[in-house]
């Protein structure tokens, strides 16, 4: 089992992949690049699993291990990054919904009220 240290160490590096990710994910956003958008998706579903299984082993570890200076460094630098990550996440969340309601304002323009026409494929 490992130290805690070197838990939080490893927690500390994940979110800060996630961090980056998350950022890509925001230039994403801003330049509507749904491609890259998935692609950041799947990378943050994959660094939250692997996040979720480090905070289970330090949880593990935490129990019948004393914090040290070296530890409590590690939790306030965990601290601040999560911090910052719910700020990146809170500003994608909003550029998203800020899309959609454009595509929905737009699709409200484009089509009239009532039921929409039916399409009709025909060869002239």
């Amino acid at each position: 089992m490992r130290e805690l240290a070197a838990v939080l160490q490893a927690e500390l590096e994940v979110v800060g992949e996630l961090l980056a990710v998350c950022r890509q994910e925001q230039d994403a956003l801003v330049a509507d690049n749904i491609e890259a958008i998935r692609e950041a998706s799947g990378r943050k579903g994959e660094l939250a699993r692997r996040l979720a299984v480090l905070e289970e082993e330090r949880q593990r570890v935490t129990v019948g291990q004393a914090g040290t200076q070296e530890t409590e460094k590690l939790r306030s630098l965990l601290r601040q990054a999560v911090r910052e990550l719910q700020e990146v996440n809170e500003t994608n969340r909003l550029l998203a919904r800020q899309s959609l309601a454009y595509v929905h304002k737009m699709l409200t323009l484009l089509l009239p009220e009532g039921p929409a026409p039916a399409l009709m494929d025909r060869l002239v």
